[in-house]
């Protein structure tokens, strides 16, 4: 009896899940959202052609080569993508703790001397300090803490104008109209409060305040400086900033030989067609073309892996294994 045509065995639009581990584990890491993921088999021949007459038909063809290969593009830049696609042999952490640098000379904090219209690197991520704007009464100065009388909030002074004053090492928030005190009667009473990208510069006696744009150009993501040739900054200038807490890890790119992992694949239940689990034993990882660092559109990671033979599975199981539902 024919077997009756059905829709149900067409996979349409298909959707699915893809794990990888170590060979021969039994755990495996979530390869998250992926672009595509693609298997072919490849079978090369060799003929043998016959010379007796002008037609040279094939009269011998075999089997010379097989090529399995699963192809894939990992949007997810995880950890462990980055590892495996990279040739990383390790996953390192560097994490940053909050703190704050207050009052060290910028050449110093850099551990490098300014130079003019260059880039140096502070060693942290994510720099900014807090302005209080409004009305100060009494006597505050740099190296003066203050408090919030309602917030509780606390921060030091790492510069003082007529109008504001600029923190390092806060902590807790700020409200806008309470007392922000040295002590009694010295005090600012703050109508605005900012979260400023940016670093305090200071000459050493706290009589300037070196402007970002003018003096020196700032990346605070990276918290890199730059001493512009038209402006006032020097290396013995005082500098004063925040940075959070930021969890930082990092591989070293191609310190792995080659990476080899079992990759297995399973379709989502609710896809048109017949569900399917593939098994790939043992499959060599290679990053295959670039991915953009900037650009349009989603990075992904665009991986070749050569199915290999598993020499640890039974006789004629050794390579992937297909099961349908």
């Amino acid at each position: 009896m024919p077997l009756a045509s059905s829709a149900d065995n067409i996979r349409y639009y298909g959707t699915g899940r893809a794990y990888a581990g170590e060979v021969g584990e039994a755990s495996f890491d979530d390869l998250g959202e992926l672009e595509n993921i693609n298997f072919a088999l490849t079978i090369t021949t060799e003929k043998l052609k016959s010379t007796r007459n002008a037609a040279r038909a094939a009269i011998i063809e075999k089997e010379t080569e097989r090529d399995a290969v699963l192809t894939f593009g990992l949007r997810e830049m995880t950890n462990e993508n980055l590892k495996m696609t990279l040739l990383g042999s390790a996953i390192n952490t560097d994490n940053q703790a909050a703190s704050y640098v207050y009052q060290d000379e910028v050449g110093a904090a850099a551990d490098v001397a300014l130079v003019d219209d260059r880039y140096i690197d502070l060693g942290k991520l994510d720099v900014f300090i807090t302005k209080l704007t409004g009305t100060i009464t009494g006597t505050i100065a740099i190296g003066d803490t203050l408090t919030g009388l309602t917030s509780s909030a606390s921060g030091d002074i790492a510069y003082v104008d007529t109008d504001y004053v600029e923190l390092v090492s806060v902590s807790g928030t700020f409200e806008a109209g309470e007392t922000v005190q040295k002590a009694e009667g010295n005090h600012i009473v703050p109508a605005g409060i900012e979260i400023l990208e940016d670093v305090v510069v200071a000459k050493a006696d706290g009589t300037e305040r070196r402007v970002q744009g003018t003096d020196y150009n700032l990346d605070p993501d990276g918290a890199y400086i730059r001493k512009l040739s038209g402006g006032d900054i020097i290396d013995t200038d005082l500098i004063s900033y925040d940075y959070p807490a930021v969890a930082r890890s990092y591989i070293w790119g191609m310190s792995a030989g080659s990476v080899e992992r079992k990759v297995i694949f399973f379709s989502d239940k609710d896809d048109n067609g017949v569900r399917q689990k593939w098994t790939f034993h043992k499959v060599n990882i290679l990053l295959n073309g670039e991915f953009p660092l900037i650009g349009e559109g989603a990075s992904v990671l665009a991986v070749t892996g050569t199915v290999l033979k598993d020499t640890t599975q039974a006789s004629g199981q050794e390579y992937y294994k297909v099961e349908t539902m």
